[in-house]
């Protein structure tokens, strides 16, 4: 099936082309998406590497040309752009113009769409979750949301139509849909997305004050991953969530002094239960059957 058949708007338009963005439209471009795509950014820079990648019909910083005839927007700035680009919206675009985002958390983004935006039953937020610590357009990949799930955040206001549009885009992209509130999603993303970048980052800040960088190797590499994620972006992020990501840390503040406890003790056979159950959660949940097989 040609994902035409399910997924169709005439004017796409990609707010932020970085890395995400991007990855939109050359996925959309891979499944045989026809309808056009523009880029709309305000680094020319961006715009160039934007261009060169092949993902978008067109590109510009003018907002009233983009947005003018646009059918669906997908808003993929960082959070802290989010406001600017509803009132962006607010004044080029026509009313039926279907808006979607990536944003990292919800209930900010809901909070300045209300600021901006008169109607929200065509703003249909959604957080895939699918990323890279790589930035910009030329880190793009066609097939970063394959098999990866995507959240809504839906409210009872909010347009079937609209609803139906936003969750064939992320499907023809290869996502599962989850549907949440804001707050539940901001919650479980602070436990196992803000908090794992923390962690990323506490573990290089350990080894520079302790010492041991020579000796690392891919294990450490592999963990601390995250740590090289967009750091301006990755502040947006935790700040906008900063009550949710405080109680993640608190709680794993309590298992790093329950560890300690276990240490302490010399107790082995308890040690290696807790390493066991974690070992056993994680292994459950690597082999879940996905929902595209």
């Amino acid at each position: 099936m040609m994902p035409d058949e399910h997924f169709h708007t005439d004017e796409l338009v990609i707010i932020g082309p970085g890395m995400l963005g991007t990855s939109i439209a050359l996925g959309l471009k891979q499944r045989g998406f026809t309808g056009r795509i523009t880029a709309l950014g305000r680094s020319q820079a961006t715009l160039s590497q934007a261009e060169q990648t092949g993902a978008y019909d067109a590109v510009t910083d003018d907002p009233a040309i983009a947005l003018g005839k646009a059918t669906l927007a997908v808003v993929a700035v960082p959070l802290s752009g989010f406001r600017n680009v509803f009132a962006q919206i607010a004044k080029h675009a026509s009313t039926e113009l279907v808006i979607t985002d990536v944003g990292s958390t919800k209930a900010s983004v809901i909070a300045d769409a209300k600021t901006e935006l008169s109607d929200l039953s065509q703003v249909i937020g959604a957080h895939p979750m699918a990323g890279s610590e790589k930035a910009g357009p030329t880190a793009a990949d066609a097939g970063l949301f394959v098999g990866k799930p995507c959240v809504l955040t839906l409210s009872d206001g909010d347009d079937p139509q609209a609803v139906e549009l936003v969750k064939r885009l992320w499907q023809t992209l290869g996502m599962s849909i989850l549907t949440m509130t804001p707050k539940e999603h901001d919650e479980q993303v602070a436990v196992v997305s803000h908090l794992p970048h923390l962690a990323a980052v506490m573990l290089v800040q350990v080894a520079e004050q302790l010492g041991g960088l020579d000796l690392a190797s891919t294990g450490y590499r592999d963990t601390t991953r995250l740590a090289s994620s967009n750091p301006p972006m990755r502040a947006d992020i935790l700040l906008a969530n900063k009550d949710a990501v405080r109680e993640a840390l608190n709680t794993l503040g309590d298992r790093c002094e329950a560890i300690c406890g276990l240490l302490d003790t010399g107790d082995w056979e308890s040690v290696r239960a807790v390493l066991q159950g974690a070992c056993d959660a994680r292994d459950a949940w690597i082999n879940r059957p996905s929902p595209h097989e």
